[in-house]
């Protein structure tokens, strides 16, 4: 299957995000009694006034919260201090009125705010039972409420938009770490992720592209008379194109829904932009500047070309993500393949396929298993996780082949401070070589051997159409952070390769960026 976005696709799911954002945001304009953010999770508490609880303290300062939830941890956290009064939100009205007071209904299908077990304050029994029949729960005292409040500790930031809980449901993560949500609670995360790569590299050793063909149609026992390099390195034999630069955009939508407060399903889709700047070995026969023939002293044999480009629509990903414990979910992705696997370049007035990283998606039917563990601290100020993710090939593609195998590991390690959530985080990766091969991509390596000299040196040979020259191992690190303006969130997130010994030769990571924006209603 092969899929392609035009410019009016794209225009229309930004449209479709900005009017979601509109629609989830319009409630921000009732005016509530101030503070206007929740002092614990930094929630917009007018768009969540129906929940929202006000403190008051024997002192005479105040605390504004979104919800019950967020009271408890304030009280805890002002264990010291006499509390003089307790203000909820009328379930129906939105306005205040004495908490202890107040009917109360635990449990229902109602979704609540900041708490995995939905809690509904009401001025009137009469309300409260009819909310009841309606929608189900139980009566509860504010005694009982408070202590179920209290009991969830920082599970209860499961449902938060603040900065607490960016740290599950971070809009900036390169890596997507899998996550529940309560019943009946939507994300919606659209990112862009950047990816720079610099230089060539075999294993462990960087390669200069000095180094990559120059030596097109020497016999072998001539080339190897060429001295090593001051590196130690030999020139790498026969290959017209010279990699020196790439980068990658992938613009990724990601809808997430809670079907169970255990059970969340997710869609993914992405569009992908690839950019490939090369030099172009004309070999020493060839020069430059003189025509097919043997190049003088003065002409290298070596000069820019225009870069390979591609674009489209990458390969879609649905997966369920089942919560078995407060700290542990596992969960089953299967992505499709709806990325193009047969795109072109032009090159010296001829069409010839991409290379296998300059295509758009697998072609083949992926499974990508994890298993998930995240620590939240009873404060909601730090956050320590870690997660294992597999992606295993189903068979070949229609082209013959499959993208190697993949083992990731993530950990991370998040602090709030004050609005802001922000995070380190380090990412293991171990993927196998190309299984296979495209035949109209290894007819560029078949023809450097060619019988006709014409073809042997006017073949676009490059290392990345080797399958060889795919996969290895990588260790990267990231900076992040993120902060809720309302019920949006923004985030950033850089990172750098700390390590990398990779399969043959083949392009080095150099830097990533990531840059998110999501909404939870």
């Amino acid at each position: 299957m092969k899929g392609d976005f035009n410019d009016e696709t794209i225009y229309d799911l930004g449209r479709d995000l900005l009017d979601l954002l509109a629609c989830t945001m319009a409630g921000a304009s009732d005016a509530v009694e101030g503070p206007p953010a929740c002092s614990q999770c930094g929630m917009d508490r007018a768009v969540f006034a129906g929940s929202r609880v006000l403190i008051t303290y024997d002192d005479a300062t105040r605390a504004g919260l979104c919800s019950i939830h967020c009271a408890a941890l304030d009280m805890k956290k002002n264990e010291g201090r006499q509390v003089q009064s307790i203000m909820v939100a009328d379930y129906g009205t939105r306005e205040l009125i004495d908490a202890r007071t107040a009917s109360w209904v635990i449990g229902g299908q109602e979704k609540g705010i900041m708490t995995l077990e939905p809690k509904w304050a009401f001025a009137r029994d009469e309300d409260a039972k009819k909310f009841m029949a309606d929608k189900g729960g139980q009566p509860a005292t504010f005694d009982e409420v408070l202590q179920a409040a209290k009991g969830e500790g920082a599970q209860g930031n499961a449902a938060c938009h603040g900065p607490a809980g960016q740290m599950l449901f971070n809009p900036a993560f390169g890596d997507d770490i899998y996550h529940t949500h309560p019943a009946g609670m939507w994300m919606v995360n659209l990112k862009n992720m950047h990816m720079a790569m610099d230089g060539l590299r075999n294993g462990t050793t960087n390669v200069t592209a000095s180094s990559v063909g120059n030596n097109r149609g020497l016999p072998q026992d001539y080339y190897n008379k060429i001295p090593v390099g001051p590196a130690g390195e030999r020139p790498y034999n026969n290959y017209m194109m010279i990699p020196t630069t790439m980068e990658m955009d992938m613009q990724m939508l990601m809808v997430m829904y809670g079907i169970t407060d255990r059970l969340t399903v997710m869609g993914m889709a992405n569009y992908l932009e690839t950019k490939m700047e090369m030099l172009m070995d004309m070999s020493p026969y060839v020069g430059m500047k003189n025509g097919f023939g043997r190049r003088d002293a003065t002409d290298s044999g070596i000069g820019e070309m225009a870069p390979m480009k591609t674009r489209g629509l990458g390969d879609t990903e649905l997966r369920g993500i089942y919560k078995f414990t407060e700290f542990l979910n596992a969960s089953l992705g299967v992505s499709l393949p709806t990325g193009d696997i047969d795109k072109d370049y032009v090159a010296m007035g001829s069409t010839y396929r991409a290379p296998y990283d300059m295509q758009l998606g697998s072609g083949t039917v992926d499974l990508k298993p994890a298993v998930t563990m995240n620590f939240l601290s009873d404060d909601s100020l730090w956050n320590w996780g870690g997660q294992a993710m597999y992606t295993m090939r189903l068979g070949n593609n229609d082209n013959d082949y499959s993208l190697g195998d993949s083992l990731k590991l993530n950990t991370w390690l998040q602090r709030v401070l004050g609005p802001v959530a922000t995070w380190i985080r380090l990412s293991y990766s171990d993927t196998g070589s190309i299984d296979g091969h495209d035949d109209a991509i290894q007819k560029t390596l078949d023809d450097r051997y060619s019988d006709s000299a014409m073809t042997r040196y006017m073949t676009p040979s490059t290392p990345n159409a080797d399958p060889n020259n795919y996969g290895g191992q990588r260790i990267d690190g990231y900076i992040g952070a993120s902060i809720p303006v309302g019920p949006v969130s923004i985030g950033i997130e850089g990172g750098i390769p700390l390590y990398q010994n990779l399969n043959g030769l083949q392009m080095k990571n150099d830097w990533y960026l990531t840059a998110g924006v999501q909404v939870m209603f």
